[in-house]
């Protein structure tokens, strides 16, 4: 299947916990731009968490219940894209995909993504 930038899956994460290491289906939101050729057929996303916490991070972008973000993700719950989570995975790994982000959503989140990785100030001197 082909999925694209914009795109919410579910893949498996790790968690490595005392009792050892396991996997549990997670969200995910794909950032890595499909037209790019690229060496290998990996996808780069981003977690996503229904852990809901009071204080946002700079960092961190929420879908809420509700809203045209939501309506379109696929999520079954208000959650928070993670974009100090970013992962490289293999598109064979991806076990279903849930839904696709609004263009103005993913801008919002490319914003949180620059500053995440520390590259907002660049932007300047484009």
């Amino acid at each position: 299947m082909n999925y694209n930038r914009g795109d919410v899956v579910i893949v498996p994460f790790p968690f490595v916990t005392s009792e050892g290491a396991s996997q549990k289906a997670r969200p995910a939101l794909i950032i890595s731009d499909h037209s790019i050729d690229r060496r290998f057929d990996d996808l780069i996303m981003v977690g996503i968490t229904s852990r809901i916490v009071k204080n946002l991070k700079e960092t961190e972008y929420r879908i809420v219940e509700g809203t045209e973000d939501f309506k379109y993700s696929g999520l079954i719950q208000t959650s928070v894209v993670r974009c100090e989570y970013i992962m490289t995975v293999p598109r064979g790994l991806v076990a279903r995909k849930l839904g696709h982000l609004p263009d103005e959503t993913i801008k919002k989140i490319d914003k949180k993504l620059k500053l995440s990785l520390g590259i907002e100030e660049w932007a300047v001197f484009k």
